[in-house]
Order: structure tokens, then sequence, then C-alpha cells
């Protein structure tokens, strides 16, 4: 963690340095080793400002507070740095966790999903490939029934046929044997 301490018509003493070092250590536990902090204090005569630039990988952001005392107004920049910096890492947790649950629905649908399995024709048709599991036509209807999906591609294992279990638009359900 890097951190840099500015002051503009204020003289930035140790205590004032150990206060800002000691609050912004949270943001190692949030952000990691790698965020680089400027901080600015400012005095213009009654009114005391900090502002906080935050730079890591990931993030750029800013804090600011503005009271009638110096400690106070950086302990307000650094909580409003801290409630951004918790709204931007909750939602890339909740980013992943959508593209993770998206990804088992579909594995467990027996749609693959992947980049390599959808190609783009030359007529603009989406072609999907969707691995054929060997199941029987209970499991199928199940699979179907648990999931969205209008369809479910299965290998029988009795007959060793490939089969798709639809749903069809008024809401009963088909079999297609090929």
């Amino acid at each position: 963690m890097k951190v840099e301490i500015t002051g503009r018509h204020v003289l930035v003493t140790a205590a004032l340095q150990n206060y800002v070092l000691k609050r912004l250590r949270k943001f190692d536990r949030l952000l990691g080793s790698d965020a680089s902090f400027h901080v600015i204090l400012e005095v213009e005569k009654e009114r005391h400002t900090a502002e906080i630039l935050l730079k890591s990988k990931y993030l750029d952001l800013t804090g600011k507070g503005e009271t009638g005392d110096l400690y106070s107004s950086i302990l307000r920049a650094i909580e409003k740095l801290e409630r951004q910096t918790l709204k931007q890492k909750n939602k890339k947790i909740k980013t992943k966790r959508h593209i993770a649950k998206t990804k088992s629905v579909a594995e467990r649908s027996g749609i693959c999903i992947s980049k390599a399995a959808r190609k783009k024709t030359g007529d603009g048709i989406l072609k999907e490939e969707a691995p054929r599991k060997p199941m029987h036509i209970d499991e199928a209807l199940i699979e179907l029934r648990q999931t969205e999906n209008q369809f479910v591609v299965f290998r029988d294992v009795e007959s060793g046929e490939v089969r798709v279990v639809y749903r069809r638009t008024d809401g009963s359900l088909g079999l297609i044997s090929a």
C-alpha cells in the first residue's frame, strides 16, 4: 500500500500522518497491497477538507470530507471511500456468481454454452452443439422440468437412439426420435 499525503495551507505532522495511515489499513483487506492513495488535506478559515484518491488495479475512486475539524474530515472521506469500494467489490462478486450460476444450470441441462460450441454459419444461423448423454426418458423429463430450457437432447439408454424431449407451446411435452 502506497500512501502520499499533501498538505495545502496546513503542516502535515507525524500525528496526522499516523492517523491517516491507521485509518487506511482497512483497505489492505479489501483491495490487497497493490492500492495507492493520495491524501490531500486543506484548510481554509473554518473549513477543513480531506480528499482521498484511491488507485488500484481495478478501481479509481475519490472520497471527500469537509467539516470544521481535520480529523473528522479525514474520517468522513475514508468512510465514503470505503462505501464505494465495498459497493464495487460486491458488484464484481455478484457478477461472478451470476456467471457461475448460469454455467452450472447450462451444464446440468446438457446444453454447452462455450464459445467453441457456438458457431455462426454463413446464413446468420447460430449453431449450438449439445452433448448427448445416455439416459432414460424419465430422467430427461425430470431434467426438462427442473430447468427453464425448451428442450433436452439425450441418447436413449435402451435403444441407443438420439432423442429430444421438448416443451410445446400449449404446455405439454413432446418427444422426437432420430
